[in-house]
């Protein structure tokens, strides 16, 4: 599975401990909704207790209901901030709110080049499954979008929607991952997450091993 593609020297903060400050841009996923947790804390927690010399800064910019356009227009003052890391999460808004599939690319193309641009890695985040089929099949193409972004500019993605998957393949996953809307992850959703999340910002490439 893909990984975030983090720079030697952040793997190694990762690693060794020390300031980080590390972004999340995106919809009501990233901000959390209707659970107590939601995976982006969760997951800056996991990387704390593994590192427990780690520090990590956290500003989270998650809108419910947003877009990748919107996320746009929100990213310059995200990058003020000077993040080191910036995550980008969208997709589920922008298509059930009818957005193309290709506007939805391209926005995300010029937030990876703003992120870079601003001095931060961009590390894309895919949204979680949706538990019915017929949604799920209409949301698949912003997905592979994402993945293609990723591709394409050589930029990191987190994979959840394929951690997820291979999670439930393998019966590794508990009882009642969605709230009842079927799209918005439960508590338990978001821990399954920030799994797949942590493994994609600790993953190093082949030739650093």
């Amino acid at each position: 599975m893909p990984g975030a593609r983090l720079p030697a020297a952040l793997l190694e903060r990762l690693d060794g401990g020390g300031p980080l400050c590390i972004a999340a841009l995106g919809d009501s996923l990233t901000h959390g909704w209707m659970v107590q947790r939601g995976y982006f804390p969760r997951a800056c927690d996991a990387l704390e207790q593994r590192s427990p010399s780690l520090d990590l800064h956290r500003l989270e910019a998650g809108v419910p209901g947003d877009t990748a356009f919107g996320g746009r227009g929100r990213l310059p003052a995200l990058l003020e901030a000077e993040p080191e890391i910036v995550l980008v999460q969208f997709g589920l808004n922008d298509c059930f709110c009818g957005e193309r599939v290709d506007v939805y690319q391209r926005n995300l193309e010029r937030i990876v080049a703003a992120v870079r641009h601003g001095g931060a890695i961009p590390v894309l985040v895919t949204s979680c499954p949706l538990e019915d089929p017929g949604p799920m099949r209409v949301a698949r193409p912003f997905y592979e979008a994402m993945r293609e972004v990723a591709e394409a500019d050589s930029v990191g993605i987190a994979d959840t929607t394929a951690h997820w998957l291979a999670a439930e393949a393998e019966g590794q996953t508990p009882d009642r991952l969605w709230q009842p809307d079927g799209v918005h992850p439960t508590d338990r959703g978001h821990a399954l997450m920030a799994r797949g999340l942590v493994e994609a910002l600790l993953e190093r490439d082949a030739e650093a091993r």
